[in-house]
């Protein structure tokens, strides 16, 4: 299936993208014919669209860290809660506009001066989505490899796609909206 996408207000031209919706997969930026390669730099030609992108999404990840000062984990199925309901009449996002805020997001956090780790970053993302019309969830979800280390990761999904958060198969969802 393909999806035709315009986003004229950054000057390009409207392309069908493919789009295939995983269960619960990490989104392949390489949907977009506008997201660099995974291991290469942006072009020139990213250079419209990625300033836009980075400017919104600095400002959504300072938003989120101040969010996420005030935030219990108790109440991350109350804010999910509040994020569909904000979004009752779900506005469809392009494939290109998710796959870049998916690019945007983790590259940024990994340059700012504070910490920006996955549960801002998915505070952020959601927050974009949000004000775009989108309904979106924040999962917490726990790994215990084998070797007998613990760890916790938080990720957004939009749909059943992965905004934030990577590669989420080795985890188990414990938090979630039905959780509140």
């Amino acid at each position: 299936m393909t999806i035709r996408c315009d986003d004229a207000r950054l000057g390009i031209a409207q392309r069908t993208v493919p789009w295939r919706r995983g269960n619960r997969q990490m989104m392949n930026l390489a949907q977009s014919p506008h997201i660099p390669e995974t291991g290469k730099l942006p072009g020139v030609r990213d250079i419209p669209w990625l300033s836009v992108y980075a400017v919104r999404g600095f400002w959504e990840l300072v938003r989120a860290r101040l969010i996420f000062e005030r935030l219990e984990a108790k109440a991350i199925p109350a804010r999910n809660k509040k994020a569909k309901a904000a979004a009752a009449i779900e506005q469809p996002i392009s494939p290109a506009r998710l796959a870049r805020i998916s690019y945007v997001i983790p590259r940024l956090s990994d340059r700012l001066p504070w910490r920006s780790d996955c549960v801002i970053q998915a505070i952020a993302a959601q927050n974009w989505l949000s004000s775009l019309g989108a309904a979106s969830e924040i999962q917490i979800g726990v790994e215990n490899p084998k070797d007998g280390e613990f760890g916790a990761h938080a990720w957004l999904l939009y749909r059943e796609s992965v905004i934030t958060g990577g590669d989420i198969a080795q985890y188990h969802v414990i938090l979630t909206e039905s959780d509140g």
